[in-house]
């Protein structure tokens, strides 16, 4: 009976030490965390997965796509015809950590950032200052290092 008692404590604690751990990432959402750190980036957390879409003229001229593709070190034609997929994280250590804009809207210290993988590489992105959103901040998108249109 002892034996039992153990094995179910064992059980038990094993099963609560894996549920502790973090959740796998997707083969995409693992590339883009490591490309994150290999940048520099402290990753805080793994939102989620944004969206999978074909690249396709139609759409990446349309908002907010066209928007989106415009940054700085983004470009959708190289890529037409093929399947990308946007991973969202949170990061620090990024030039929007002390982002400051009018009315005194500044970023919290983190970064929200959508990592763009097609055929397992890292093509682009955007960032956006963590905790401006709920201040009505609109159309304030920057390239995933922090660059404009400009």
């Amino acid at each position: 009976m002892k034996f039992y008692k153990m094995l179910l404590l064992f059980v038990a604690l094993l099963l609560g030490l894996t549920g502790c751990q973090e959740k796998d990432l997707s083969e995409t959402a693992a590339l883009a965390k490591e490309y994150l750190e290999q940048q520099g980036y402290k990753v805080i957390s793994y939102e989620q997965h944004q969206e999978s879409y074909k690249i396709i003229e139609s759409k990446i001229e349309t908002m907010p796509y066209s928007f989106y593709w415009k940054m700085p070190g983004n470009d959708a034609k190289l890529y037409v015809g093929k399947m990308v997929d946007v991973e969202k994280f949170i990061v620090k250590n990024h030039p929007l950590d002390n982002w400051e804009c009018c009315d005194g809207v500044k970023s919290k210290g983190k970064v929200y950032v959508y990592v763009y993988v097609v055929e397992d590489k890292v093509v682009g992105g955007t960032s956006f200052p963590y905790g401006v959103d709920d201040a009505g901040l609109v159309g304030g998108y920057w390239s995933l290092d922090g660059r404009t249109e400009e």
